[in-house]
């Protein structure tokens, strides 16, 4: 590994050919060499609005989350990341969630033959979508609903110190569809979510009561199908239901359309005042499998650069 002693006799215990990175075994962390902020910046994607369990600590330059009922904490070097895990977690959790398989690079140079897309490439060219669990991302987005990042983010701390399961430390897990679905209303008042508390509470009673809420079975849906079948759950509106499709993997062919995406998409593409649901077909038509990902790199582009505002 580069600027590291590595012994004559360590070998890499894994080849990720997607980064063409490998992976070393050090101690009780997992090394992934060769990895550059330009192929995955942790700070733009864990703060690119698509996920909120994640914290950063600056004394330390250390970022921490909670997935999956797993703790994870994570340090980024020049030329390599170093995950605080086991082999066995890394394997059955973290080489999915952080779609370390999937070749971004490819991705981007497709995206980039548009000149705009490009420009927003460039700018965060390490964001990385992650693939988090179905229902804690169902619940986290309905809770998102005219809301803000810093507020989501301890709406949904609160919920899981008052409903999930302990893990260590200060970490719970997120709440399980029975938890929610069987709480008190004095409890989820607690965490201060405001209206989206009736939401929560109903969807995760309908979630229970479902056979089909799950991974396989949205993803053997077509999209359009899939979405609608999300929507019939409370709170879940479309922008919502594209995010639940996006950010838990169901389908990279989601776009979901907020006021900044409609905005950087009316500035830059359309040209002119539209609808909510007039862009988010636009940009499924105009960047076909791969608009999940072009729209998030032009999300957190035209968050950054106040773009529309």
């Amino acid at each position: 590994m580069r600027n590291r002693d590595v012994k004559k006799d360590q070998a890499p215990i894994e080849d990720y050919l997607a980064l063409g990175d490998k992976l070393y075994l050090e101690g009780d962390t997992l090394i992934l060499d060769g990895v550059k902020k330009s192929n995955f910046d942790l700070m733009d994607t864990f703060f690119c609005g698509q996920c909120f369990r994640w914290t950063y600590d600056d004394k330390s330059n250390t970022f921490t989350g909670i997935a999956f009922e797993k703790v994870l904490k994570l340090e980024q070097k020049e030329d390599h990341l170093v995950f605080h895990c086991s082999k066995e977690d890394f394997n059955n959790i973290w080489k999915n969630y952080f779609d370390l398989e999937v070749d971004y690079e490819a991705i981007k140079e497709e995206l980039k033959k548009d000149n705009i897309l490009k420009k927003a490439i460039e700018f965060a060219p390490g964001i990385r979508l992650l693939k988090q669990e179905l229902f804690e991302t169902a619940i986290s987005f309905i809770i998102s609903s005219n809301s803000n990042i810093k507020r989501i983010r301890k709406n949904i701390l609160d919920l899981s110190t008052n409903l999930g399961q302990h893990i260590i430390d200060e970490h719970y897990a997120f709440p399980t569809a029975l938890a929610i679905a069987q709480a008190d209303s004095s409890i989820i008042d607690l965490c201060k979510i405001g209206y989206r508390a009736d939401y929560i509470k109903k969807a995760s009673q309908a979630i229970v009561e479902k056979d089909t809420f799950h991974l396989g079975h949205y993803s053997s849906l077509p999209y359009e199908e899939a979405k609608n079948e999300l929507m019939q759950l409370r709170g879940v509106g479309p922008k919502v239901a594209d995010c639940i499709i996006l950010f838990s993997g169901i389908s990279m062919n989601a776009f979901p359309t907020d006021v900044w995406v409609k905005r950087v998409m009316e500035n830059l593409y359309i040209k002119k005042e539209v609808t909510q649901s007039y862009v988010q077909k636009y940009g499924q038509e105009r960047f076909g499998k791969l608009a999940g990902y072009a729209q998030q790199y032009l999300f957190y582009y035209a968050l950054k650069k106040n773009i529309g505002v």
